[in-house]
């Protein structure tokens, strides 16, 4: 079976460097010729609340759109008290054309004590100036999926801006390379600018194993949920989000369903 990087205090400082420099060099990267100063057509400089508005720096969802900044990252870091473990995801979004992006993100995972990576690339199907709504579809490779093997997975996202207040949905299906494991996941987003800079509301995600038989790993989640409200303040192109509220999981080949607290703080940025 695959052996995933193992969780340790060197790999989380290499996680978290990683994302800073993905941060500071992918817009460079990705248009160094629009970064030329002075240079014709240059776009206006984007903002952590432009991308705030999209749902950019949701803890559990994915935004439906990414053609309101260059390249957006976060890491959130905290506590799930079901597992009583830590939780730990990082994501860094590059847009590489007006609808196309690529993503990758590592995260904790706090059943085998283990980090996952995973790669995507996202496309921007709908907008919602066109068709009423905003709908994106990204697809790619995660090490370690929710069924503790390495998987394909593909997700869609559904955004729709009412003024100050932002609605998203993600669905997604993952399966994985070793003997067929499949899950699924899901999760809704409400998101409200209360001022400029404030953006308060609510974050959920679902996860669930699809394959049913009695072969399965150690201490293999059978699903989990975590919810609740999330708060986000930005300046300039930064963004701080605390967010907190229930998380609960049931192990697969185990009746009880364990309920604990949920609470996190993340950081990001968006260019």
């Amino acid at each position: 079976m695959h052996q995933p990087l193992k969780a340790s205090p060197q790999m989380s400082t290499l996680v978290v460097s990683a994302a800073v420099l993905a941060w500071l060099g992918l817009p460079s990267l990705a248009h160094a010729q629009e970064d030329q100063p002075g240079s014709a057509g240059s776009p206006p400089a984007s903002s952590a609340q432009r991308a705030a508005d999209t749902g950019a720096f949701s803890a559990w969802n994915m935004t439906a759109r990414s053609n309101t900044q260059r390249t957006v990252g976060r890491v959130i870091g905290g506590y799930d008290g079901a597992a009583d473990k830590a939780v730990m995801d990082s994501i860094v979004e590059a847009k590489i054309a007006d609808r196309a992006a690529l993503r990758a993100g590592v995260s904790y995972l706090p059943t085998s004590d283990e980090f996952g990576l995973r790669v995507d690339a996202k496309l921007d199907a709908l907008r919602q100036e066109a068709h009423g709504l905003d709908l994106a579809i990204a697809a790619g490779y995660q090490s370690t999926g929710f069924n503790e093997v390495p998987a394909v997975a593909a997700n869609l996202a559904i955004g729709r801006s009412l003024g100050r207040l932002q609605l998203l949905g993600n669905v997604g299906y993952g399966v994985g390379l070793e003997e067929g494991e499949q899950y699924g996941n899901a999760g809704v987003a409400g998101l409200y600018r209360v001022t400029e800079d404030i953006q308060v509301g609510i974050d959920s995600r679902f996860r669930i194993d699809l394959e049913r038989d009695a072969d399965e790993p150690p201490g293999e989640r059978d699903w989990d949920l975590m919810a609740g409200p999330q708060a986000t303040a930005t300046v300039g192109p930064l963004a701080v989000t605390v967010g907190g509220g229930m998380a609960a999981n049931q192990l697969r080949l185990d009746p009880n369903v364990n309920v604990g607290a949920l609470g996190y703080v993340g950081v990001g940025a968006a260019f």
